[in-house]
């Protein structure tokens, strides 16, 4: 987890919004790590806030500083994603090589971080059974597709593993926002676009 706040806070134009119900996945700028937030919104700023992190924590997208352009939009939506599941064990046999995965990166002593992956093989174990439930003994090879070992192989168990989900985002909070920012956007080319054929200079 980031060790500093990326920004400050805006001050704040309007009390905070309501904070989205739904938890998401954000890959955050400084470790390219997925986590657990949820978000809000005050004023126009888009507030993310990590789950299970003090609010110090929190970053803040302010649309007039932050996203000059569509490209800078686009960037920060692919941040986000529905969350990814957990593999479960009696279905570990229906991966299939090519898939995309988010797994958990040991780093440190103490330190876990979940990082995008592709699944190689799967080298197949006979399941067993503790308290009347299955738990698979396979082992996973996959090659990092994000983080400090991007590039990388390892082998890992399933209790590492979580499968991306393909679904877009759904979020009330993160559309109205992002809605907000590409009308001001398109909004701004039009007010450039007529000062220039008026004469004028766009400021």
């Amino acid at each position: 987890m980031p060790s500093a706040r990326k920004r400050k806070a805006p001050a704040p134009a309007a009390p905070r919004r309501p904070a989205s119900r739904s938890r998401l996945e954000y890959r955050a700028p400084l470790d390219g790590a997925w986590y657990y937030v949820r978000v809000a919104l005050q004023g126009r700023a888009l507030r993310v806030m990590y789950e299970e992190f003090p609010e110090e924590q929190d970053e803040w997208y302010d649309p007039a500083a932050d996203l000059a352009s569509p490209r800078d939009v686009a960037a920060l939506r692919a941040r986000f994603r529905a969350p990814s599941l957990p593999l479960d064990d009696a279905r570990c046999r229906a991966l299939r090589p090519g898939a995309q995965l988010c797994v958990a990166c040991p780093l440190g002593v103490d330190e876990l971080k979940h990082y995008d992956a592709v699944l190689e093989s799967i080298s197949a174990a006979a399941h067993e059974t503790v308290d009347g439930e299955e738990r698979c003994l396979c082992r996973f090879s996959v090659r990092w597709a994000g983080g400090p070992l991007a590039g990388d192989r390892a082998e890992v168990g399933i209790e590492r593993i979580c499968c991306v989900r393909p679904s877009p985002v759904q979020d009330p909070v993160l559309a109205e926002f992002f809605d907000g920012v590409n009308k001001s956007l398109v909004d701004g080319e039009g007010n450039a676009t007529a000062s220039c054929s008026s004469g004028g200079v766009a400021p």
